[in-house]
Formats: structure tokens, C-alpha cells, sequence
């Protein structure tokens, strides 16, 4: 049987960097399991792996529905979901959040237009 210590040197020798813990399997999953399943993206994607998963939830509900009120309502509450977690905001969060704060006045923008234009275009009852 081989101990975790015994892997860390494996992989420090065939790589010539120290290892993570995901890379030979000994993250501690029960304590923090999102933190855990997050860390092999962290390395790839510096920060921004909740944006890039936030970002493919939003644009496969938007190709599902076509709606963009359900999408912004679903994209705010994902955003507030993940401020109220209390993790610190990583810059590049932030310019995702802004960015989600103006696609939402967007599309109230463009909601608001369809149900004013629907009202003008309609035939008196």
C-alpha cells in the first residue's frame, strides 16, 4: 500500500513541482466538498471557475427558454447565492457580477419595449 507521503514524492519526481492534493487524492472531501471539487479548475482557470460555471448555467437556461427575464431572475439569485456565502470576491467575480448587473437592466430594458409595443400595435377590444 502506498502512503500519501510516498505519492507526494512520486509526483514531485515525475513533475519536478510539488504536488496538489487533488493530483494524488488526499483532499480532505468530507470537510469541504465544494472547495474540494473546485480546486483542479482553480488551477486551470485562476479565479474565474465560478464565472465560467455561472456563465454556461445562464446561456443553457437561455437556450432552453428564449426568456430573458427567467434568465436574469436566475442569474441574480446565483449571484447573491454566492455573495452570501461569505467567500472573499475575486476580481474577476466582481467584473462578472457587474457584467450581470447591466445583461439584467438589459433585458428589463428589452422586456419592458415588447410590452409597451404589444400595448400600441393591439387592436382596440
Amino acid at each position: 500500500m502506498v502512503t500519501v507521503e510516498e505519492k507526494l514524492v512520486m509526483c514531485e519526481a515525475e513533475l519536478g513541482r510539488e504536488c496538489a492534493c487533488w493530483e494524488v487524492g488526499a483532499c480532505q472531501f468530507a470537510s469541504d466538498p465544494l472547495s474540494t471539487m473546485i480546486q483542479p479548475f482553480e488551477s486551470i482557470f485562476a479565479g474565474l471557475s465560478f464565472v465560467i460555471f455561472w456563465g454556461l448555467i445562464i446561456s443553457i437556461l437561455w437556450l432552453r427558454t428564449h426568456n430573458p427575464m427567467i434568465t436574469g431572475l436566475i442569474g441574480v439569485a446565483m449571484s447573491g447565492a454566492f455573495i452570501a456565502t461569505g467567500e472573499q470576491i475575486v476580481p474577476e467575480m466582481d467584473k462578472a457580477l457587474t457584467i450581470g448587473g447591466i445583461l439584467l437592466l438589459l433585458s428589463m430594458g428589452i422586456s419592458l419595449y415588447q410590452i409597451i409595443t404589444s400595448r400600441i400595435y393591439a387592436p382596440p377590444n
